[in-house]
């Protein structure tokens, strides 16, 4: 059956198609032979009561430059697609949390948001880990210098995170005799104004970061593991990782199954865990990634079995 499904992104232009996972569903839809259109950045509103935006129909043709052609586009309503995939990157500010409350207008009876609206806003991406306490980091999360230094001073070795980005931005490590730590927490906080969270160093952060894929409840064994250069604490593609194949074990598939429960009762379709070691230390739901990457080294089709759940 031919569905309409829309994408909310990033303007499409500034993606990277060799590694873009939004750009993999598109294509697995375009492949599954639905009409595909997409949400001009930046024009999404209500009108007459609806959510409504400036949509065109999406076309990708790999073997072309550019890779997509928008066409036909015209104020349309939401709820006349079938299903809806919310990729907008971070950080999530308040425009960000707006238009969530504008999905959450679509009639869901008619139209599936992937993520929806609500679960997006009320599960954050760093603190939906503490529904995990035996599988987390000992973390706090605060917006006061005290806390922190308390918590450096127990641990030695710790990692602060703001709660509102994604790709390793803002991410720090901190050890017992930083010199930086002040200027860092008074970046971070907004002297004392905004929340962040720490966690505890884990050492096997130097053997690499996994990236787990959970669809509509189900956890993907094949994954990959993103390993930090030698001049940066950090794994993430973004800031300058390196990616190698990876296969869950017995024990990690299990844990990631503890997630994936949770998720599917909160109506998060679509995400992407990290672990380090054998503990969470983020559940990713806005825009998770690495699709293109785990295709490629398991000679899998994620994108197509995406699809394939969502029926």
């Amino acid at each position: 059956m031919i569905e309409k499904v829309l994408i909310i992104m990033d303007p499409i232009e500034s993606i990277n198609i060799k590694k873009d996972t939004t750009y993999q569903l598109i294509l697995s839809a375009q492949e599954f032979g639905h009409e595909v259109y997409y949400l001009m950045p930046g024009s999404l509103a209500i009108k007459n009561l609806k959510p409504s935006a400036q949509i065109g129909k999406l076309k990708i043709n790999k073997n072309t430059n550019p890779f997509f052609k928008i066409s036909d586009i015209k104020q349309l309503n939401l709820d006349n697609f079938n299903y809806i995939l919310m990729r907008k990157d971070p950080p999530v500010d308040n425009n960000y949390i707006y238009m969530t409350y504008i999905l959450d207008l679509i009639d869901k009876k008619n139209t599936k948001v992937i993520n929806s609206g609500f679960a997006l806003r009320n599960q954050n991406e760093k603190l939906i880990t503490l529904n995990f306490p035996k599988h987390i980091p000992e973390s706090i999360v605060t917006s006061k210098k005290e806390d922190v230094e308390e918590f450096k001073k127990i641990h030695k070795k710790i990692i602060l995170k703001p709660l509102n980005l994604m790709g390793g931005h803002s991410i720090y490590l901190i050890d017992e005799k930083d010199k930086n730590f002040n200027v860092i927490l008074e970046d971070l906080t907004n002297r004392g104004r905004n929340y962040i969270i720490a966690q505890k160093y884990i050492d096997e952060a130097i053997n690499g970061d996994k990236r787990i894929i959970i669809i509509n409840g189900e956890v993907i064994k094949e994954a990959v593991i993103r390993k930090p250069n030698f001049e940066d604490h950090r794994s993430n593609l973004a800031s300058g990782g390196t990616i190698e194949k990876y296969i869950l074990n017995s024990d990690e598939v299990k844990i990631c199954n503890e997630i994936a429960f949770f998720l599917k009762k909160e109506d998060i379709f679509f995400a992407g865990v990290d672990m380090i070691g054998d503990k969470i230390t983020e559940v990713n739901i806005t825009s998770p990634t690495c699709i293109a990457e785990i295709n490629k080294f398991h000679n899998v089709d994620l994108g197509k079995k995406f699809w394939n759940k969502i029926k």
